[in-house]
């Protein structure tokens, strides 16, 4: 058959019968490194372990900490506890929303301690088998009839509203299901996980993060956003809304306009609630401080609680955080030499604080406005003082962090988390993360305002990641109130900006993987015409046509 050449990593380079699979080499790779192999790419598409090579490659193995792989590795997962779940109870589980550093899950049983480690004890022997992971294509009637028979009537409803008469399951030991990612070769690399009993029916799957030095990290309870999600999640289920089928049943019987209306009127009502408490404290509280990751809506988050604040009788004075960077020449520079706009040391806190404790004081005070295509504050606007019946209103990436502000007296201050709380899910065993969420979002906001590609968007989106998980979600507990910004409806609206963006990837682009995927949870969605948004809604930060623009 002949030889071929075979680059691994770029650690070995070797020479091998043409024709062999990208699993022969995966089994002598993990013998000469030991190291986790959740899947593999050739060249920038991720392949199965049974594909064959024919002519010479570049072959890259990964694991959990490599940003497909990390998905992979959670997928592979719930699949496994899944098939446990069943085999121990016959009972089904549900997958509700990410929760810090893993993923909610619910059992229609009610858990002990013991029930935790017997099912502890059942996944770790599907990994000890080693049951490998097949893709199977099959007809998409056929895989309607499964889910049927297996009481899933939501995926037998995803699969009948996709086009291709053919469609993609995994396999463990004849048990199938779909993930809108790839998955890992096998069981056997997955053994790295842990399980907590949160209440009496919930479970929270925890597992290694890209950056958690290959351990799983402690499962941190934050009761406000977990308040906030089950509020929410109550809410999507009455409403019957709990799945994408729901909300596409909506589209097709021409009721999703009146469905946006009572969405959007049950998130006001938790800005009016927050606004009423702000405006109770007003006598002690002179700082509201809104902070929230990415995408998450502060900007119109903030221009809104002013208007509702201003309804109490409350007049806010809005800052943005972001007009105290520091000076170009004076800004810091990350390892890798470039300037790092992330951390705390960006901004002129001195000049930030020395403000606000004048304002606080009653002094008049000229705020800058930061130019951010020279890199330098400007002093344009009129001086301001603070009257009684002013407070300040301070939106910004830090605003949870009370080093930004230290100098001031906690008991002054009001902190609010802003983030879109999803209570949606795809189907029971797939929910839409937080991250995916900000990340669609994203994407259309770079390229409508600043004209970014989705790969410039793409490329960085680790590393705006990597200063949230150090710069706000460790601040999350110390807030007053969490502000959700999600709307249930909200990816059919980004389905109609964000889909032709994705396709503009090709495939031999190192991000053609993360638009297919994206574009995969995408199409579960029927296109909702953005004209039943209103002017104020926060989609409007990222989709164009915001009254705060």
């Amino acid at each position: 058959m002949g030889k071929i050449n075979v680059n691994i990593n770029n650690q070995f380079s070797l020479s091998a019968e043409s024709g062999i699979t990208i699993g022969d080499l995966a089994h002598d790779y993990k013998k000469v490194t030991d190291k986790v192999i959740v899947g593999a790419r050739l060249g920038n598409t991720i392949v199965d372990f049974d594909t064959k090579l024919t002519e010479d490659a570049h072959i890259e193995f990964f694991d959990y900490t490599d940003q497909a792989g990390n998905k992979m590795y959670q997928a592979g997962l719930k699949f496994i506890m899944i098939i446990a779940i069943r085999e121990l109870w016959n009972k089904s589980v549900s997958f509700k929303f990410s929760i810090d550093k893993g993923t909610y899950a619910e059992v229609d049983k009610r858990l002990t301690d013991k029930d935790i480690e017997d099912l502890r004890i059942k996944m770790g022997e599907i990994v000890s088998y080693d049951y490998p992971i097949k893709r199977c294509t099959t007809r998409k009637s056929d895989a309607i009839r499964y889910y049927l028979s297996t009481k899933e009537d939501e995926k037998a409803i995803n699969i009948r509203n996709i086009p291709n008469s053919y469609v993609d399951l995994y396999e463990i030991d004849h048990s199938y299901n779909y993930f809108f990612t790839d998955m890992p070769a096998s069981t056997g690399e997955l053994g790295l996980y842990r399980l907590e009993r949160i209440d009496k029916n919930a479970i929270a799957l925890m597992y290694p993060r890209i950056d958690s030095n290959h351990r799983v990290p402690d499962y941190d309870y934050n009761e406000k956003i977990h308040g906030e999600l089950s509020k929410f999640s109550k809410w999507a289920t009455k409403m019957g809304v709990s799945y994408a089928a729901g909300i596409n049943e909506l589209v097709s019987n021409s009721e999703i306009q009146m469905f946006i209306k009572m969405n959007n009127v049950f998130l006001n009502d938790s800005l009016t609630s927050i606004a009423k408490d702000i405006a109770k404290k007003s006598k002690d509280v002179k700082l509201i401080l809104i902070g929230g990751p990415s995408s998450s809506g502060k900007t119109t988050s903030a221009h809104r609680m002013q208007t509702y604040l201003e309804t109490f009788g409350v007049k806010p004075i809005v800052i943005s955080a972001d007009d105290y960077f520091k000076d170009r020449k004076d800004s810091p520079r990350d390892k890798n030499g470039n300037y790092d706009f992330e951390c705390l040391e960006a901004l002129d806190l001195d000049l930030f604080n020395s403000q606000l404790n004048d304002l606080l004081k009653g002094k008049s005070v000229t705020l800058p406005t930061y130019n951010f295509l020279t890199g330098e504050k400007e002093y344009k606007r009129a001086p301001i003082k603070l009257e009684p019946d002013n407070v300040l209103l301070i939106e910004g990436l830090h605003c949870l962090n009370e080093d930004m502000t230290k100098k001031i007296s906690r008991d002054v201050k009001y902190k609010v988390f802003v983030c879109p709380l999803t209570p949606l899910s795809i189907d029971r065993h797939n929910h839409l993360s937080t991250t995916d969420m900000r990340l669609i979002r994203r994407i259309v906001r770079d390229n409508r305002v600043r004209g970014n590609k989705v790969e410039d968007t793409l490329g960085t989106w680790s590393k705006v990641k990597e200063g949230e998980e150090k710069y706000i979600f460790p601040y999350t507990k110390d807030v007053d109130a969490v502000l959700n910004t999600a709307y249930t409806y909200e990816l059919g609206i980004l389905r109609i900006f964000a889909e032709p963006l994705l396709y503009s990837i090709k495939m031999d682009s190192i991000h053609y993987e993360e638009a297919r995927r994206l574009l995969g949870l995408l199409r579960n969605f029927f296109p909702i015409s953005s004209e039943y948004i209103e002017d104020d809604n926060t989609l409007r930060e990222f989709i164009g046509g915001s009254i705060y623009e």
